[in-house]
């Protein structure tokens, strides 16, 4: 996965909440990379809730354009 690609990806779940239309592959490799979480009980879902960890958000502030 591109740096791109994982910033798009963090930025829609910062906005959403949900991982809706990530992969689950993709999905595993933000919770390796330690930068989102999942929400308890929701792992197995096909849109699970998701929250940014404190390393997601310094990467998607230091990676936003403003």
């Amino acid at each position: 996965m591109k740096h791109e690609d994982v910033i798009m990806l963090l930025k829609a779940i910062d906005e959403t909440g949900v991982a809706r239309n990530i992969s689950k592959e993709n999905l595993a490799d933000l919770k390796s990379y330690n930068l989102v979480e999942i929400a308890k009980g929701e792992e197995n879902d096909n849109s699970p809730g998701c929250k940014l960890t404190k390393k997601g958000r310094v990467m998607l502030k230091a990676n936003s354009k403003v």
